[in-house]
């Protein structure tokens, strides 16, 4: 159940908050007994994470009604958060909360219902470093949501302490007023202040921190004094914190502290909600089924493209009076009106072999000689496995195309992919890790494999 676990949440989520040294140690009385680490908090972790405990245990195949229960040696020791926290200061800075991006306007689904969870327990408690909560690290590629639910939980932290002192800002404008900083003492102190002084502190595409060592030190002492005094710190980025080139180990570390939760691509079902949720949003018009389904199987880059579909859409459809959904077909979508939109997704997530030998072997750390080698040692025979699976399930090439490419039998590559799929066939942790994050490289989901 542990390691079903661990791949729901992430590894490094799993380690953090469950520990490296989780064990059963009981299975009774339709009870699994799972020994925690030290000053884990048993009930906190089954308050908090019962759906996704209640997926490993369907995952295992666990019988039905089985309870879980988390002991430690010792209880969690609860620190007090400080008086001053949300004490009525006024929210600093000209960036502005969207207020139409909340909780309620966001639909949530299998590849976004872990990030939505921890960001919701955040804007319900933020500062909680007991909990592991603090910072919150929203990763994924563009257009999933990820300022969305950023946006969602100042909003909704706002209304539930009106007093709370919350910023929104961008790496790039964080940037440019550090820059702006330098020209006197004084606005250094007033920076320094700014950022340093609120209660929650949203920070959007931290990725762009990349190799600026300045703008690094300096949000490394923001970090450092908004999380000693319980301030909460939310973070998005479009990778994982050690895969942000050029960004100080002591950053990546205090970045993984907390929450790192992954926001996917959306699946098919999810995509087609997001279009029926917004079209009821739109007075006046009404777009049948087909016409809805045909975009959401058709335009699966970003959530982005798909409002953008929509919104296509929806301007040609108030084109004819009473706004007839009869005028609106697919056929007219594919030919004419969604042509431009069909064309660029198609263009994205047309991938070939070269596309994908490169990831692979950036995320094994081999060369591309390694991978198309003779080499059987397990370092590269895996990272060649999964090279030959993802050609094979994300572009247009023959097993008989792929041996060519690999130099390798019709039965090796059949072998290859039958491999890849026995791991994912298991929930094998490290293979579903590797595919998450390579996908994810690739403008993909995990979810486009199936």
């Amino acid at each position: 159940m542990l390691q079903h676990l661990k791949i729901e949440l992430s590894e490094i989520t799993f380690l953090n908050h469950f520990g490296n040294n989780s064990r059963g140690i009981l299975l009774a009385d339709n009870t699994l007994t799972v020994e925690l680490e030290e000053n884990k908090d048993g009930k906190m972790l089954l308050q908090n994470f019962s759906y996704f405990i209640g997926n490993a245990l369907r995952a295992a195949n666990a019988p039905e009604g089985l309870k879980v229960e988390f002991i430690a040696p010792k209880p969690a020791v609860i620190e007090a958060i400080p008086q001053q926290f949300g004490q009525n200061r006024p929210t600093p800075g000209a960036e502005t909360l969207q207020s139409d991006m909340t909780f309620d306007s966001f639909v949530t689904g299998p590849s976004n219902q872990f990030p939505v969870t921890m960001a919701r327990y955040v804007a319900a408690k933020p500062g909680d470093d007991v909990n592991r909560t603090n910072p919150l690290f929203l990763y994924g590629p563009t257009g999933v949501g990820k300022t969305h639910l950023m946006h969602a939980i100042g909003n909704l932290a706002k209304i539930t302490n009106p007093n709370l002192s919350v910023l929104y800002t961008t790496s790039e404008n964080l940037l440019n007023e550090y820059v702006r900083s330098w020209t006197s003492d004084t606005n250094k102190e007033a920076f320094r202040n700014k950022f340093r002084s609120v209660d929650i502190l949203l920070v959007d595409d931290i990725q762009f921190m990349s190799g600026k060592k300045g703008l690094q030190d300096e949000f490394f002492n923001i970090f450092n004094t908004l999380k000693d005094n319980h301030r909460q710190i939310v973070m998005t980025s479009d990778r994982a914190p050690n895969e942000i080139a050029d960004l100080m180990d002591r950053l990546v570390s205090r970045f993984q502290s907390g929450i790192c939760a992954d926001v996917d691509m959306p699946a098919y079902e999810t995509r087609l909600n997001i279009l029926q949720m917004k079209l009821r949003s739109i007075p006046g018009v009404t777009l049948s089924h087909n016409v809805l389904d045909f975009i959401a199987q058709k335009v699966t880059s970003s959530v982005r493209a798909l409002e953008g579909a929509l919104s296509c859409t929806v301007n040609y459809a108030r084109m004819f009076p009473t706004n007839m959904a009869s005028a609106v077909t697919v056929e007219v979508l594919e030919k004419s009106v969604l042509k431009n939109f069909i064309a660029q997704e198609d263009s994205i997530i047309k991938l070939t072999p070269t596309d994908i030998q490169k990831v692979v072997c950036e995320y094994y750390d081999i060369t591309q000689s390694d991978l198309l080698g003779k080499s059987r040692e397990q370092r590269i025979a895996m990272p060649r496995q999964m090279a030959i699976y993802l050609i094979r399930k994300l572009t247009d090439s023959s097993a008989t195309e792929t041996g060519k490419i690999f130099n390798r039998t019709h039965a090796t590559i059949l072998h290859a992919c039958n491999a890849i799929n026995n791991l994912l066939n298991q929930n094998d942790s490290k293979t579903v890790l590797a595919l998450k994050s390579i996908t994810s490289k690739l403008g993909r989901s995990i979810n486009d494999l199936k």
